[in-house]
């Protein structure tokens, strides 16, 4: 008897969907160790001009020509629209390619953490292909007329405003499962805050502010910090560069590296034990990242928001009480001081993170697929 396989598609366009990708195939892994589960950027089967440069025009569009990513969000968040995937699947990738190694891989299930791959999958017209059971992992916390694919049996969102828009499209409510955005396991787990906070020489007893994954200046980021503990001095800083070397080199060599309540970080691995241990986060809303921070029950300041899906995860987290939006720096600094001079207002903020948290949504998601077939 074959054992089961599982294909997970992503594309390489902002960093949740191949994270969102890997979180469904660990959660496989640990789940159904039988199951071969394997994710795939489509981008491989790329042409080798687009195989670099499409990610990079789409990271250069959102950061320097917002206006335009939004235009081309609203534009096309059109069921009447749906084509401009076709035009684009046939401007990247290599279909013949693409056909072969689905062939020879021979999943199961198809799953896709991107509207693009699913959008290939149905280009194919093959039966052999088509008719292997797929779904869409949507992976914000708002609604794009790209998710909605005929050929897909099944979906994975977010939320019930979500599934009520399928629903609207008439998709069948038996094919929508709101099991929440896949995010890493270990998100959904408690951190030991005491060993996380003792090992950075930090006191349980004061707050932590976690700043990591914001688009933001050097400058800015000094003026927040400095802002802050001019108000707050009890405040202790985490700050996860992430994978901006040039700001984490400026931030080291910056005279904040030289105070102990402030501890500077480049990429890390372990930003789920951050998470447990920080009592508020100033990031950045994407899907994945508020994922985890709702898992780690972390309200969120929000500042410099990517017009499109980004607005969207902004508007649901702010609707539920869950995060704040600050239009500008001085908001940020301001929000940021009133939290922590208000702690039953914090409170409940991350009451309100916990009440819309789905830690589990991988793990709910391979129990799914798994019971299918």
């Amino acid at each position: 008897m074959k054992n089961k396989k599982v294909l997970i598609l992503y594309a390489p366009f902002g960093a949740g969907h191949k994270t969102a990708a890997k979180a469904i195939e660990e959660a496989f892994k640990e789940k159904y160790p039988d199951v071969e589960a394997k994710n795939v950027d489509v981008l491989d089967f790329g042409f080798k001009i687009f195989r670099y440069s499409a990610p990079f025009i789409f990271d250069y569009i959102n950061a320097k020509i917002p206006f335009l990513y939004k235009w081309i969000y609203n534009f096309y968040n059109h069921s009447s629209r749906y084509k401009f995937l076709n035009h684009a699947s046939n401007l990247l990738i290599k279909k013949e390619e693409f056909i072969s190694f689905i062939k020879k891989f021979s999943p199961d299930f198809i799953l896709s953490t991107n509207p693009l791959p699913m959008q290939l999958v149905s280009k194919t017209k093959q039966k052999d292909i088509t008719d292997i059971l797929s779904a869409n992992v949507c992976t914000d916390f708002g609604f794009h007329s790209f998710w909605h694919n005929l050929d897909v049996n099944y979906y994975f969102v977010a939320n019930e405003e979500i599934k009520k828009t399928l629903i609207s499209h008439n998709v069948a409510p038996e094919s929508i499962k709101v099991t929440g955005i896949p995010i890493g396991l270990k998100f959904g787990k408690k951190a030991d805050r005491e060993k996380v906070l003792r090992d950075l020489n930090f006191s349980a007893s004061r707050p932590v502010l976690l700043i990591v994954g914001v688009k933001i200046t050097y400058k800015n980021l000094l003026k927040v910090i400095k802002g802050v503990k001019e108000k707050n001095n009890f405040v202790q800083f985490i700050v996860v560069a992430g994978r901006d070397k040039n700001l984490q080199k400026k931030l080291e060599k910056s005279e904040i590296n030289n105070d102990p309540q402030i501890k500077v970080f480049g990429f890390v691995n372990n930003l789920d034990e951050y998470m447990g241990s920080a009592d508020l986060v100033f990031t950045k809303p994407g899907g994945l990242t508020a994922s985890e921070c709702l898992a780690n029950g972390l309200p969120m300041i929000i500042n410099d928001i990517m017009p499109g899906q980004e607005q969207d995860n902004v508007n649901y987290l702010v609707s539920h009480g869950s995060g704040i939006e600050a239009e500008s720096i001085e908001e940020v600094i301001e929000n940021i001081i009133n939290l922590f001079n208000q702690s039953d207002k914090l409170k409940i903020m991350e009451e309100n993170c916990l009440k819309i948290a789905k830690p589990n949504a991988a793990a709910e998601l391979a129990d799914f697929v798994n019971n299918l077939f």
